[in-house]
């Protein structure tokens, strides 16, 4: 497999992060709560129904999920699902770009704050047969002062047809 230069997937990145978000921004989190807190996917499930992405209110009184897995780039990161969807919340991450790198990206959306919250978010659902990879690009500059995009949480989903629940995991 060769392998896509940075500042190509960079560009692609800034590119994709155009998707549809919400049309505001996010309230901002009282309390950060990890991946890992919250009810696990495997416990409850999502239904086999296809909704429509959820509404600004139906994500602020959504119910807090513990991934499948999660590693320490997650930490400042906090889960939410309604019905079928997920959004994976970051603040104080200072995202510069998102993309999916593999799978469908139907559906899938990102918002990045331009306040000092300085997080963004990642949504999308979560189906049987889905698949999807999505990379969260942050970035500084290095001693030249040459701005360097970095990548800095990978968010992996797959609902295989023989499982009860989807797989999902943020390293």
């Amino acid at each position: 497999m060769r392998a896509i230069p940075v500042p190509l997937l960079a560009l692609v990145a800034a590119a994709t992060a155009s998707s549809p978000a919400p049309a505001q921004a996010p309230p901002a989190a009282s309390a950060s709560t990890a991946p890992g807190d919250g009810v696990a996917l495997d416990v409850d499930p999502p239904g086999t129904e296809k909704s429509k992405a959820p509404t600004f209110d139906e994500w602020a009184k959504a119910t807090k999920v513990r991934l499948t897995r999660t590693g320490p780039a997650a930490a400042p990161c906090t889960a939410y699902r309604v019905r079928e969807w997920l959004k994976v919340r970051c603040l104080g991450t200072k995202p510069h770009a998102m993309v999916v790198l593999g799978g469908d990206a139907a559906e899938v959306s990102f918002w990045i704050d331009r306040d000092d919250r300085q997080g963004g978010e990642v949504q999308f659902p979560m189906r049987r047969g889905d698949r999807r990879v999505v990379q969260i690009w942050t970035g500084g500059a290095d001693a030249a002062g040459v701005f360097k995009p970095k990548p800095s949480l990978i968010i992996q989903e797959h609902w295989l047809e023989d499982r009860a629940a989807p797989t999902v995991t943020a390293m």
